[in-house]
């Protein structure tokens, strides 16, 4: 009886505080397709795409969570040539949100969950992707960044998407009190002092941001709120998400804070509890 209390609790509380873009009953509930074991991974928010072992995800927990990647296939079990999950050495999760790939081969651990605007740093660590066999790596750079606006200690500050793009990173903020994210944009890579963080747009989501990544080739970004995966075209020439056709699917995933694209055509999602779900880009309808 616990489990199922809990469970329901969880949905209430989802659909009632993000202010859900349609009623609850017209999102998709979309059936699991596998669970990251919590000996890999707890508290699952982040998954991107290896760009070097096929079929390959790199996932990770935010914070109270080990400082630490796990090799996954997309039904979750641990991919093949690794004996479980690969530490950084040299670093502390202290609210590790969403993870990506540039384009030489470097995982970009996001190390910037803020839920109250109160962290005084937040910062990037940038990890050579992990080979087979291996239990430890260390970072190769960090960088510490910050918002260049911000004026102010407020939870609209907290971030749980970044996503690499035209080699450039981005962020996406999560806002606990309205509807809008802010998408900004890493202006500087200086390892010996913070790089600011620059706003280019905005955007009324509906929800929560809990995670974003950038298709293969570089023509789409995926945006998951708690209740909808949003699909927007990049626009190269302005350097923003905004500016053109947006495409929704509302969906149910019990609390999901992580999404991957799987090539340019289908994403994969993962809820908290390492639930995994698949989604196709030909199941999005365009809403502006």
């Amino acid at each position: 009886m616990r489990p199922f209390l809990g469970g329901l609790a969880a949905l209430l509380a989802i659909v009632c505080s993000v202010e859900a873009q349609l009623p609850w009953q017209l999102l998709n509930f979309l059936p699991p397709a596998g669970r990251i074991p919590p000996s890999l991974v707890t508290e699952c928010s982040g998954l991107v795409q290896s760009l070097r072992y096929p079929g390959v995800y790199w996932a990770l927990g935010d914070s109270g969570s080990s400082a630490s990647v796990a090799p996954v296939l997309a039904d979750g079990r641990l991919a093949p040539g690794w004996s479980g999950r690969v530490k950084i050495e040299g670093t502390k999760n202290y609210d590790w949100e969403d993870i990506a790939l540039d384009g030489k081969g470097n995982l970009i651990i996001a190390d910037v969950g803020n839920n109250l605007g109160q962290r005084g740093q937040i910062m990037l660590h940038f990890v050579p992707e992990p080979k087979p066999g291996s239990i430890a790596i260390r970072p190769t750079r960090t960088l510490q960044v910050y918002y260049e606006d911000q004026k102010e200690i407020t939870s609209d500050y907290d971030c749980e998407a970044v996503f690499y793009i035209d080699d450039r990173i981005f962020f996406l903020t999560k806002h606990h009190n309205n509807r809008f994210t802010m998408l900004y944009r890493l202006d500087g890579e200086s390892t010996r002092r913070s790089n600011p963080l620059r706003r280019v747009g905005s955007f009324d989501i509906g929800g929560m941001v809990t995670a974003a990544d950038a298709s293969p080739d570089g023509k789409l970004v995926a945006v998951l709120t708690y209740t909808a995966v949003w699909i927007f075209d990049y626009d190269a020439r302005a350097g923003t998400i905004f500016g053109r056709s947006a495409r929704r699917l509302p969906i149910f995933a019990w609390q999901a804070e992580a999404l991957a694209f799987d090539g340019n055509n289908s994403l994969v999602l993962a809820n908290e509890s390492g639930q995994m779900f698949r989604v196709a880009v030909s199941d999005f309808q365009i809403v502006k």
